[in-house]
């Protein structure tokens, strides 16, 4: 009997044959737990769901679905994937991330192993890049015969942070495929078809460029398997948010699903956030740089792993929804008039003795791996800066610089009257994000600059780079009676910022100041900043001329200065 099953949510539809999803889950606990009884009961449930859903997609999410919507049995002949994979002249690596995955990670890493490699070769290699795991993960990756690596000997001048987008980052240095596919390291059904699933299309097809998998997600709930309700955080953020602000976007079925491979020169040109959401910027990053014709999906029917509770799905969630605002208003879809803070508040406890706990859940972008010369160096890349494709590989992608900007590293007014005094005052602002405030200020007391406006006005940027900070830290002062910094041309500085950052983001400091400055087109706009009296109205104010000059950007209008906004 085949059933047809809707995701109403997505707007996605799929064909699942019931007998089919037993016998490839084998997994008799879940079938003891869930009885036919109570599976054909929610096969029911769907089915009077489809009596009142109507098809609303968008006719080229309908031909999206129709023609990269694959499933795994269309690459079950592994010999054919190999024949196609040397025809081609391609090489396949697979990477797992991992942080203490000692239970798992090894009888995935057999199983793979001997059925696509030792006895079909389509994968050249099976890696593990981990994040400093303190069980037997080590041990376990290497007598299952992967190779093994810490993410924090990998690039090492460049900082470690950890997160699984920092290991799929760092395994695009390591790794030598031309093809590579990425597994989440907690699966306990693991099967081969995890990979052909991913590889086929790639092979078969080559305007695909990435390939996500999709299935079912049986949760736990007090000692029982149910066959629905995992993906919480996909169900009640993601998919909303992407029907909202990303609808090219509502076809893919598992946006967050941790197994996925891509083309090394489509992954090599992304940028990759370091911890939660790095699926999630992969896939708008994909279709702002690239296009959603080179992503296709595929169903491997179900995946068992272990449920996250729910204060690690909150964290999930903050981070992966920051994320996502981050890169709606990078692209112009919304507009954020405030910083985006890193801290998520929760209030905890009983009766009257409640109290709020603050959690810092943090993380970084890295750029596309290709503006990272030891990368280039490594493969052999050769850039000719006059293509326009190697040219915007080496730029990071357009963001929102008003983004950076914290109320806490805003200063509405400035109390020094000398530059040592200035740097002191900004220092102390961002103490609690600074490794070494001696040191950083030692390197800001020998730089400065002064640019000017397009009105005519001076802004004085200080700037540093080393490892004082991990992150970059952007800090703003403003000074309306206006400060003496001794520079030539002796006008007084009235708007003073300072920028910290490690070494490899130094180049994205010259972006910053062009945007920085460019925003400044009226002199009525230099005035009212001055007039802003909180750092939650500086923050707002310069957050408007910012989406000002996007809509001025969008529209191609270059004289902004005959421009009334």
């Amino acid at each position: 009997m085949r059933w047809h099953l809707v995701l109403t949510l997505s707007n996605f539809i799929f064909l699942e044959n019931i007998r089919d999803l037993w016998y490839e889950f084998n997994e008799k606990e879940f079938y003891i737990h869930m009885g036919k009884k109570n599976l054909e009961s929610e096969i029911a449930l769907n089915e009077s769901e489809i009596l009142e859903t109507k098809e609303e997609q968008p006719s080229y999410i309908r031909n999206w679905l129709q023609s990269n919507t694959f499933h795994h049995s269309r690459y079950s002949d592994v010999r054919t994937l190999v024949k196609k994979k040397k025809e081609q002249g391609l090489t396949i690596s697979l990477c797992f991330p991992t942080l203490n995955e000692e239970r798992t990670v090894g009888n995935e890493i057999k199983i793979i192993r001997e059925a696509l490699m030792d006895k079909d070769p389509l994968l050249d290699e099976i890696v593990v890049i981990d994040s400093g795991s303190t069980d037997n993960t080590e041990k376990v990756s290497r007598d299952a015969g992967a190779d093994f690596y810490r993410s924090s000997e990998i690039l090492s001048k460049y900082m470690f942070y950890r997160g699984k987008g920092e290991n799929l980052w760092k395994s695009l240095y390591v790794l030598k495929g031309d093809i590579i596919c990425w597994l989440d390291a907690d699966i306990e059904n693991m099967h081969p078809r995890f990979v052909l699933g991913l590889v086929g299309p790639l092979l078969e097809f080559p305007r695909l460029s990435y390939v996500k998998a999709f299935y079912k997600r049986p949760i736990r709930s007090k000692g029982a398997i149910h066959h629905t309700g995992g993906g919480r955080v996909t169900e009640l953020v993601v998919r909303p948010f992407f029907n909202l602000l990303f609808p090219e976007l509502t076809g893919i079925a598992q946006p967050l699903s941790g197994e996925y491979a891509g083309r090394r020169e489509l992954l090599e040109r992304l940028p990759f956030f370091t911890g939660y959401g790095v699926e999630a910027g992969h896939l708008i990053d994909i279709v702002r740089q690239f296009s959603l014709d080179v992503i296709g999906q595929c169903d491997i029917v179900v995946r068992i792993h272990r449920n996250q509770s729910i204060s690690a799905l909150r964290s999930m969630s903050y981070r992966i929804l920051k994320i996502l605002l981050q890169r709606a208003d990078d692209m112009g879809r919304i507009e954020i008039f405030q910083d985006l803070t890193d801290s998520l508040q929760v209030i905890t406890g009983v009766k009257k003795l409640y109290t709020m706990e603050k959690k810092k859940v943090w993380g970084t972008e890295r750029p596309p791996i290709i503006t990272i010369p030891e990368y280039r160096e490594k493969l052999g890349i050769t850039v000719d800066t006059s293509e326009k494709k190697d040219r915007d590989a080496l730029q990071p992608l357009p963001y929102t610089a008003s983004l950076m900007f914290h109320k806490d590293l805003v200063i509405p007014r400035l109390k020094g009257t000398v530059k040592s005094e200035i740097i002191k005052e900004l220092i102390h602002a961002g103490r609690e994000r600074i490794l070494d405030q001696t040191k950083a200020e030692n390197a800001l007391m020998e730089s400065g600059d002064v640019v000017s406006t397009p009105i005519g006005k001076n802004i004085a940027f200080f700037h540093a780079f080393g490892d004082f900070v991990d992150d970059i830290v952007p800090i703003i002062g403003l000074s309306p009676d206006g400060i003496d910094m001794k520079f030539l041309d002796k006008k007084p500085i009235h708007i003073t910022f300072v920028f910290l950052a490690p070494e490899y983001l130094g180049e994205i400091y010259k972006r910053i100041v062009d945007s920085l400055t460019k925003v400044f087109s009226r002199m009525e706009h230099f005035e009212w900043l001055l007039k802003c009296k909180t750092p939650d109205e500086i923050i707002a104010f310069y957050s408007y001329l910012e989406a000002k000059n996007k809509i001025l950007k969008m529209l191609s209008i270059e004289d902004i200065q005959g421009v009334l906004l």
